[in-house]
């Protein structure tokens, strides 16, 4: 390759820019090791490169990009379900009476969801299982909270009652059960890998 063609003083911008060839970029290196002085003239090109996005004017975002990002994602986007009141957006409450209670698949288990995050996958609700419910083994896929609101659970060798708190690190697994049944709040996230219902649905 022919390089006494080349000039510092053009192909060092370029160089900052990581726009040379490998030829290229190898010359201009030679000439730093050669004359170190050069190596002043290339960051003081280097620096005015790191400037450059700061002296581009900001473009606006148009208006419906969220929209639509949600859309290609296929998922609701949460600001367009807000309600216009800020008192009312500010919190959000159920009342014990306005539960939706819904059968699991586990039988003898009802559970009420009460918030659902797609976009975190995380599933907030009440649990209720009557007596001698065996909950199915899984491994969770974040970290699960449970506060106890009555009768017991039984995970491990250990027995947790009203107001205990349990928290279960992600990659942990279990398959709790109650004795005389329980009620309890939890945080979970709907990731949660149930390898023996998989089995079951899969045959």
């Amino acid at each position: 390759m022919v390089t006494e063609n080349y000039c510092f003083c053009e192909l060092a911008p370029l160089y900052a820019l990581d726009l040379l060839s490998e030829v290229e970029r190898s010359w201009v290196e030679q000439q730093i090791a050669e004359c170190p002085d050069l190596a002043e003239e290339l960051t003081a090109y280097q620096s005015e490169v790191t400037a450059i996005p700061y002296s581009v004017p900001a473009l606006p975002m148009a208006a419906d990009l969220k929209d639509r990002l949600f859309g290609q994602l296929g998922l609701d986007n949460p600001s367009s379900e807000r309600c216009p009141d800020p008192i009312v957006e500010s919190y959000r409450a159920v009342r014990l009476q306005d539960l939706d209670w819904i059968a699991h698949t586990t039988t003898g288990v009802a559970i009420a969801i009460v918030h659902r995050d797609e976009i975190k996958r995380e599933l907030v609700g009440f649990l209720r299982a009557e007596p001698g419910v065996h909950y199915p083994f899984h491994r969770h896929a974040a970290i699960e909270e449970i506060f106890m609101l009555e009768g017991d659970l039984v995970i491990g060798d250990e027995v947790y009652g009203t107001g205990d708190y349990i928290r279960s690190q992600p990659g942990s697994s279990h398959a709790p059960y109650t004795t005389g049944g329980c009620c309890f709040f939890f945080h979970t996230s709907m990731d949660d890998e149930y390898p023996e219902l998989n089995a079951m649905s899969s045959c």
